[in-house]
């Protein structure tokens, strides 16, 4: 009897646990997956994305973010953190990041800050500041 209540109680414990870690594994996904869209609509862009003055398909725009999104991985805990410190501006320049169109060029981050807006907007994704 004893050993069927130590059991019973070990496996309670187990399971809190692992729902535990399911429960923040899903709220630490939020923000990834969000970042992840923002990093899709840039390289799936046919816009031109500014950096230092030098224009830059959105493929290869992407892939700088990504290379600053893990430069600073322990930094960005949301999709905003992402947007100021992987698309905002140069790190060695200060210059600000631009997207340009046929209408014109708007910053970078206000670009991706619209992107966020509308992926939050969609069915099935967190509509609120994941802050």
């Amino acid at each position: 009897m004893k050993i069927a209540l130590i059991s019973a109680i070990a496996g309670l414990i187990v399971l809190s646990l692992s729902v535990g870690a399911s429960v923040n594994a899903a709220t630490d996904s939020e923000p990834q997956a969000a970042i992840e869209y923002l990093l899709a609509r840039v390289a799936d862009s046919e816009l031109e994305f500014v950096r230092n003055g030098k224009a830059h398909l959105g493929p290869e725009a992407a892939k700088h973010m990504r290379r600053k999104y893990e430069h600073y991985a322990d930094r960005i805990h949301s999709p905003e953190d992402f947007i100021e410190l992987a698309g905002t501006k140069s790190i060695l320049s200060g210059q600000k990041y631009l997207v340009r169109d046929i209408d014109g060029v708007v910053s970078t981050a206000d670009w991706l800050h619209e992107r966020l807006d509308e992926y939050r907007a969609a069915p099935g994704n967190r509509g609120t500041n994941s802050e």
